[in-house]
């Protein structure tokens, strides 16, 4: 679950079940997006931001859906470094 394998979805599209209660937030640099984690374990199941067109969205680690089977899904690979 420490290992982040991100999907993104509109901010109106999600919905947290449980577990509000124990996230903290954090923001670095231009603080332009909300990292949110567990306060107790360290986990960061999602975090909050705009896309650079202006909508909210959810980036959510999909290794915290229980209900997802990872290896079933088809993986595209990013380069934070090089955008």
């Amino acid at each position: 679950m420490k290992s982040l394998l991100l999907t993104f979805v509109p901010e109106d599209s999600f919905r947290l079940l449980s577990g509000e209660d124990v996230l903290s937030e954090y923001r670095f640099n231009k603080k332009q997006i909300r990292h949110l984690f567990c306060s107790l374990c360290g986990v960061q199941p999602f975090g909050m931001a705009q896309n650079p067109d202006g909508i909210p969205v959810v980036a959510v680690n999909v290794r915290c859906l229980d209900a997802v089977e990872q290896d079933s899904l088809t993986l595209t690979a990013f380069d934070g470094k090089s955008v």
